[in-house]
């Protein structure tokens, strides 16, 4: 088992819409695993929303190819204290006229003289404030997988595909795997990947979409050991869905 320890540095601001409080959208510090896989471009994804069926995520489907591929990915932490900035947007016209109509902005003229045509329903807003991580920020996480794969330099993240760079900081090739009672891990754990027998025993939530994650962990259970004090619990894999992985 390969095991690299990668580093994220944003290039640029980064938004995810993990909280939505009326028109104030934030970003919370973390980059949630399902997100990093399609931005390292192991799974994909189809671009235009119509494409997909019932337009829902496909995570069963993209992420059990990883658990058979024998890929895995933490969630992104913070390396130091994050910094995040907030910024408005207003969408509106700036035309002679408009008019709202079904949560959408109309500027047309055409709908103002055609009293019966109307827009299709919109679920977006037209103006708010978004909370972002800031360009610069550092966020560290492991990648784990059977046998090397290429690891790009730069990926695209969140809502605005912001650029973000890549750097392998340290890998390790078969490490030492040990049992450890109440081991403290100090970056974020999804918990519906962790292995069935490992217990935790005291954790920070962090609540984002699509799956809760963990911090803080206090785990008994089979770890790599990276060096001292640093440990990865072994066999983890996407979504719940270790049935599937070798």
């Amino acid at each position: 088992m390969l095991v690299y320890e990668l580093e994220i540095i944003l290039q640029e601001r980064v938004f995810f819409a993990s909280r939505e409080i009326d028109k104030f959208f934030l970003t919370e510090p973390v980059i949630g695993n399902y997100a990093l896989a399609y931005a390292f471009n192991l799974v994909t994804a189809p671009y235009r929303v119509e494409d997909v069926k019932n337009e829902k995520p496909a995570y069963p489907a993209d992420l059990t190819s990883l658990n058979r591929r024998g890929i895995y990915l933490t969630p992104a932490t913070p390396r130091q204290k994050p910094v995040l900035v907030v910024e408005r947007f207003n969408a509106l016209t700036d035309s002679y006229w408009y008019q709202m109509s079904n949560n959408v902005v109309v500027g047309d003229l055409a709908y103002k003289l055609d009293k019966e045509r109307k827009r299709r329903p919109a679920n977006f807003p037209q103006e708010g404030h978004l909370r972002l991580l800031a360009r610069g920020t550092r966020l560290g996480l492991f990648l784990c997988c059977r046998e090397e794969i290429i690891i790009p330099s730069y990926i695209r993240l969140g809502k605005f595909n912001s650029k973000a760079r890549v750097k392998v900081v340290q890998h390790w090739e078969d490490p030492p795997r040990m049992y450890r009672e109440d081991a403290s891990i100090d970056y974020y754990l999804n918990p519906l990947d962790l292995p069935a027998g490992s217990r935790v025993k005291l954790f920070d939530l962090m609540s984002v979409p699509p799956v809760p994650l963990i911090k803080n962990v206090i785990l008994s259970g089979a770890f790599y050991q990276l060096a001292k004090e640093k440990y990865l619990p072994v066999d983890m894999a996407f979504g719940g869905l270790a049935a599937c992985a070798p």
